[in-house]
């Protein structure tokens, strides 16, 4: 039983690094910094358009959301949140599939963090 406990916890905090990579992106190319230009928007950009940097502003907000509700998930989740937990996994579970088809292989990395993430709100979905 605590193996299971463990292993839990190393999902959520797989997961909240994961998420935090994911913010760390949203934020650098809100910020039209030169390192991210090949990790988002399909590689396609030389600077990001404002109505881009401005979307991906609200995802990161959106992810610090996330941050806290995977956090809640994993103490004493109602089936509602569950049921959110499990659409949240499929979410990123084609996340994780749109980036492995992208033409930008450093965009192609982006997928790890994004199915550590779909597993984490999978699990989620199932813990009682």
């Amino acid at each position: 039983m605590a193996s299971g406990i463990r292993l839990r916890w190393i999902t959520v905090l797989l997961a909240q690094i994961a998420l935090a990579l994911n913010i760390a992106i949203l934020v650098s190319v809100s910020l039209d910094l030169d390192w991210v230009r090949t990790r988002a928007a399909g590689g396609q950009f030389d600077e990001f358009p404002v109505a881009i940097r401005i979307i991906y502003l609200a995802m990161a907000i959106g992810t610090l959301l996330l941050m806290r509700f995977l956090g809640i998930l994993y103490g004493e989740p109602t089936n509602r949140q569950r049921n959110v937990a499990k659409w949240l996994g499929l979410l990123f579970l084609l996340s994780t599939l749109t980036q492995l088809i992208s033409r930008s292989p450093d965009e192609r990395l982006n997928a790890i963090p994004a199915v550590i993430i779909a597993y984490a709100f999978f699990r989620a979905s199932r813990a009682r």
